[in-house]
């Protein structure tokens, strides 16, 4: 099995956008979630990138990156980051997030939702992985964000 990160190009944002509709039900709870408002920024500024997570030939996900950040500056955030329920449990998103890394290297902020338990799980683990245990936990509480975050070095 190969995992691989394929770009998410403009014919394709409805097959996004129905991701992320799944993505928003499921990991945020939202019974009726509405189009993701941040969506169309992905292909007109030069700081955001969508990507499908690929698993061979098959869209097991996508990661969107962008460099909104409220801790670390001139740094790349994972803004959403998704597999689907049959592609987990196989270290794809280990993989898909180390890809991810390694594509942009450099000063990272990754940021999960206070409630969401199983993120922070998973991206602790993630980071902790590729970064030898380099780097810096801290949990915000303001009118931006409530949880915690994570700053790293990819070079």
């Amino acid at each position: 099995m190969n995992t691989s990160l394929s770009p998410v190009l403009q014919k394709d944002r409805k097959v996004l956008a129905n991701m992320l509709f799944k993505y928003e039900k499921e990991i945020l709870g939202k019974d009726a979630p509405s189009e993701y408002k941040y969506l169309d920024t992905y292909w007109s500024r030069n700081d955001s990138f969508p990507f499908f997570i690929m698993l061979d030939e098959k869209r097991a996900g996508f990661v969107l990156i962008n460099k909104y950040t409220l801790v670390t500056k001139d740094a790349y955030s994972v803004s959403e980051f998704y597999i689907s329920k049959e592609f987990r449990k196989k270290d794809i998103g280990k993989g898909a997030a180390f890809k991810t890394f390694d594509l942009f290297p450099g000063n990272w902020e990754i940021r999960e939702i206070e409630e969401n338990i199983n993120a922070q799980r998973f991206w602790r683990k993630v980071i902790d992985s590729y970064t030898n245990g380099k780097f810096e936990e801290i949990i915000l509480n303001n009118d931006q964000w409530h949880g915690p975050v994570q700053t790293f070095n990819s070079k």
